[in-house]
């Protein structure tokens, strides 16, 4: 086990960037060594917590287990998915 403080949090971290925005483990921590990586805690509308990640034009919000991008829409056929299992939103599925 490794002693230092925090370690597995911030790999798990380094890796929940990483594929949020679709790079490798490698490319952020260069992209932190740079300074063009932006990380903020914020809280959703519905008070849910996450990190904003930003880089390079690409950005991803990273919930505790979900990613969202902002390109992430529904389709129809997910929203009629969604009105079968009665989904009211709030839940980790994204609706």
């Amino acid at each position: 086990m490794d002693e230092r403080e925090m370690y597995d949090e911030i790999n798990a971290l380094l890796g929940a960037v990483a594929k949020a925005l679709d790079v490798s483990e490698m490319d952020v921590v260069t992209a932190i060594e740079q300074g063009r990586l932006a990380l903020e805690m914020k809280t959703d509308a519905e008070g849910r917590n996450f990190v904003a990640a930003e880089c390079d034009g690409k950005s991803a919000h990273i919930y505790p287990g979900a990613i969202f991008r902002p390109d992430d829409r529904p389709s129809a056929t997910d929203l009629a998915d969604e009105a079968d299992d009665g989904c009211g939103g709030g839940c980790s599925c994204g609706y």
